[in-house]
């Protein structure tokens, strides 16, 4: 039998994400009056194979793939991605998709990627009446989740950065249970305020 490779990037990966799983436990909310409930799916199968079988996520499945991340996602268990669809992209420009999936951007797509998930499940009797602060798997970066003021029904994750560059993604009601983790669908690509475009390459 063939010993399976990580490449170097899947290794930190996998070593961060291990690391903040057995650090911080899974902040599940005190808060009442939930008022956003998803139409969630258990589906027999890991998070990579449900995400392609959905047919929304193939850009972020490309970039997953680019970051050499699909082989550790497919094998971590209990963890919570928030997935940008494939609309969600629309304000990146084609420029910068271009410029993520080369190899010397790697290290940035990685942290974007990384920003976008939790070391532990989140089901969605976890999601916030009103607003909680999660500790993200891109080291000393934390995404909040909140309701919206204009309508409590909507929720928010929104990022770590100051208000000019604040990015607000809205839930959608899509999300999976999956055999290694949690997907929840959100209409915008977070970018973590240690991200700039400038470090492209």
């Amino acid at each position: 039998m063939t010993k399976q490779r990580y490449s170097p990037i899947s290794l930190i990966f996998i070593a961060i994400f291990l690391f903040t799983h057995f650090s911080f436990a899974s902040p599940l909310a005190s808060s009442r009056n939930r008022r956003f409930n998803p139409s969630t799916q258990r589906i027999e199968a890991n998070i990579v194979d449900v995400l392609a079988a959905d047919g929304n996520f193939t850009i972020l499945l490309q970039l997953i793939d680019n970051a050499g991340l699909l082989i550790s996602l497919r094998e971590i268990n209990n963890i919570t991605i928030f997935a940008p669809n494939n609309d969600a992209f629309k304000d990146l420009s084609k420029n910068t998709l271009e410029a993520l999936s080369k190899p010397e951007n790697r290290p940035i797509l990685t942290a974007i990627l990384s920003y976008h998930m939790v070391p532990y499940r989140i089901t969605w009797r976890d999601l916030p009446g009103n607003k909680l602060t999660l500790k993200t798997l891109l080291e000393g970066s934390t995404m909040v989740l909140m309701k919206s003021k204009e309508d409590p029904k909507v929720l928010l994750a929104i990022n770590d950065a100051p208000r000019m560059s604040e990015i607000n993604a809205e839930f959608s009601r899509i999300a999976y249970e999956t055999n290694n983790g949690n997907i929840y669908t959100i209409d915008s690509v977070l970018i973590p305020w240690k991200v700039r475009w400038s470090q492209l390459q």
